[in-house]
């Protein structure tokens, strides 16, 4: 199973704004005075700025994100929708693996919009995957990564559809894979910390939710590089025999496992 983009629902409560070019008012939309009525909530200023929003929003390949993100926010730098713009270049350098600079636009969307989950869930994960045990500012960074994680859970847990026509059950699939996500950032902190009880919770809490088999890979190593080979062989029997596990998923699985189990052998000699 393949959880939904972290953009999505951000997309989906952006794009009704799209739907239609502020140039062209809807019927009803006039005041008393014959003049438009300005729309409520945020909004392209412009034609040109709806296209340069939608253009981005359709770039496909991260190199393409970032240069639509970076053109739209020096030709409209008082844009409503700075903090998504932000999230999709952030986004797109998470991608290319470059989560210094992913970071830093992710601190400014987050300024933009300090409630966006979304974004807060990119900053846990970004945080609590990429920190080492030999970081020197390894507890500033998973303060950071298990505060953004949580105030993620809070916000989803009240969180209204972004779209009114969207199926109840589809919008509690969607937030379910945005939880384990959270859950799972707060697992892999936990066990950089060495809180073994705490990750084993949340991860089984995260996979439950949201039972993705590549998620189970990343855990399996996470407790490899921990030394925790029991619990990582566990992690990559789970993994191999998800359902929703390709044959490629499978044989990754496989040998992982192996190099876990030779690992331990060498552990205990």
């Amino acid at each position: 199973m393949r959880r939904i983009a972290i953009l999505s629902i951000g997309l989906l409560a952006a794009l009704p704004a799209f739907s239609q070019t502020p140039a062209a008012a809807p019927a009803g939309a006039m005041g008393a005075s014959g003049a438009a009525a300005a729309p409520k909530g945020p909004h392209p200023k412009s034609n040109a700025e709806n296209d340069a929003l939608l253009a981005m929003f359709k770039a496909t390949d991260p190199d393409a994100q970032i240069k639509a993100a970076e053109e739209l926010i020096k030709t409209y730098p008082d844009t409503d929708y700075k903090a998504q713009v932000y999230l999709v270049e952030s986004q797109a350098y998470h991608q290319k693996r470059d989560d210094p600079k992913a970071l830093v636009f992710g601190d400014q969307a987050l300024e933009a919009d300090p409630k966006n989950y979304a974004t807060l869930l990119l900053l846990a994960e970004i945080y609590s995957r990429s920190s080492k045990s030999t970081d020197l500012d390894l507890n500033d960074k998973l303060t950071k990564s298990d505060k953004y994680a949580k105030d993620a859970l809070a916000l989803l847990a009240v969180a209204p559809k972004p779209k009114q026509d969207l199926a109840d059950a589809d919008w509690a699939g969607i937030k379910a894979g945005q939880q384990s996500q959270a859950y799972l950032s707060l697992g892999f902190s936990a066990l950089l910390q060495k809180k073994y009880d705490e990750a084993k919770a949340n991860f089984q809490k995260g996979s439950d939710m949201y039972p993705d088999p590549l998620d189970m890979l990343y855990i399996e190593r996470a407790y490899a590089d921990a030394k925790r080979y029991d619990d990582a062989i566990a992690w990559a029997d789970k993994a191999s025999g998800s359902p929703n596990a390709n044959d490629k998923l499978k044989q990754i699985a496989a040998s992982d496992k192996t190099r876990a189990q030779n690992l331990k052998k060498t552990q205990t000699q």
